[in-house]
């Protein structure tokens, strides 16, 4: 019933990095500590002005160093980004080799295969061919080479002595021939296979010394992802901190204009004395440093719906319930750090924001006037003020009316 437009609009972008640091967190709630403090003091008006201005120039000081530094962080950004750049191209480029250099080695164990494969049918059919010789050699050893003499004898004609000698020529040719062609293919096996077994050592340590390469290259580029990270990191912490100044700096030049706008009786630049939206009480006194409607946001430094009314006052000061109620919540509210809700009856309901204690728990009945909290800075704050929202019959109201 209770969600603000605040709440809705402020909750995502601070998970992206943009949270300032505690250390300027610190210096913004000293500063404006200091200045609620001030303005509680009005017969001061010249020193408070003083005071607000040294403030500012030390802000300011500050944003030139984080500017500087920032400046430099984008330098290295930069060239952390083309290191990276030129590690991954190494790396897609030893990654290649590498890939070339598996390719040779599969390609020559392929290649080493089948010529040990026909190595090894070369040797059976040699030793066939010899088994073979050797068997011819034997019989004509056991009957005897028939001499010429017998081949003429022999002969039934001149011409089957013409084919019994060619015959024979023609069958010890063969034989000389087969077995010289055998052993010169087993020769010519032989030296490829010591060749191509040469150079799968060498394609084996080629492979080697690429997936190595590749290794190193690769490891390049891992550690320049890191180092760009890290300059990211940097950098959106250091912008986070440079807005969180930017918003200290214009609150605190925005005291120093009511300042200034007051004691030249300026009129109510900071102030109200009418009446609020459902006769409701004013809780707190102060001066108003942001009203309901559309702003740019102190923090997030974009434009947003300002959904209350916040009143700057000095940290401690008491806020009052601006009408009898039940408390409905009294606790850490998100962005409003610890709160306060009060259901009025008739549709109206209050809440009470960036308290730094709260006096009521949930399920109270409290009355008109009645101390309900101390003004703080919890939450998403710059600075002690009360961030004060009206509701009617559950939508935000202006509390001004």
């Amino acid at each position: 019933m209770h969600r603000t437009t605040e709440r809705r609009y402020v909750r995502a972008p601070l998970r992206a990095g943009l949270r300032p640091s505690a250390g300027l967190r610190a210096l913004v709630t000293i500063v404006f500590a200091a200045g609620c403090l001030l303005s509680a003091a009005p017969d001061h008006d010249t020193l408070q002005a003083q005071s607000y201005r040294q403030r500012l120039t030390s802000i300011r000081s500050r944003q030139s160093q984080v500017q500087s530094r920032l400046k430099a962080i984008k330098g290295d950004q930069a060239e952390a980004s083309s290191q990276l750049s030129a590690a991954r191209n190494k790396a897609q480029q030893a990654r290649d080799r590498a890939n070339d250099a598996k390719q040779h080695l599969e390609e020559v164990r392929s290649i080493l295969r089948e010529v040990r494969a026909e190595l090894v049918r070369t040797e059976e059919e040699l030793a066939q061919e010899r088994e073979t010789a050797s068997a011819r050699l034997l019989a004509l050893y056991q009957n005897g080479q028939p001499s010429y003499l017998e081949v003429v004898l022999n002969a039934t004609s001149f011409e089957d002595f013409t084919n019994r000698a060619e015959i024979s020529r023609i069958i010890a040719v063969q034989d000389q021939e087969i077995l010289t062609t055998l052993v010169e293919t087993e020769a010519k096996l032989s030296e490829q296979r010591e060749t191509l077994e040469i150079a799968q050592v060498e394609a084996a340590q080629l492979k080697q010394q690429a997936d190595a390469a590749k290794a190193e290259a690769e490891a390049a580029e891992r550690e320049a992802q890191a180092l760009l990270a890290k300059y990211q990191k940097d950098r959106r912490a250091a912008e986070a901190d440079y807005a969180a100044l930017e918003a200290a700096a214009k609150e605190v030049a925005s005291f120093v204009r009511a300042r200034a706008s007051s004691s030249s009786g300026g009129g109510s630049a900071g102030s109200y004395s009418g009446s609020c939206a459902g006769n409701l009480m004013q809780p707190c006194g102060g001066r108003f440093t942001s009203r309901f409607g559309w702003r740019v946001h102190p923090i997030l430094r974009t434009r947003r719906f300002h959904d209350g009314l916040d009143i700057a006052a000095g940290a401690g000061t008491t806020i009052k319930a601006s009408d009898d109620g039940k408390v409905i919540f009294a606790g850490w509210k998100g962005p409003y750090g610890r709160a306060v809700i009060i259901d009025h009856g008739s549709g109206w309901s209050t809440l009470y924001g960036h308290c730094s204690a709260l006096y009521v728990s949930a399920g109270q009945t409290v009355s008109r006037g009645q101390r309900i909290a101390a003004v703080g800075s919890t939450g998403w704050s710059t600075g002690p003020h009360l961030h004060w929202t009206v509701y009617r019959n559950g939508r935000t109201v202006n509390p001004l009316g």
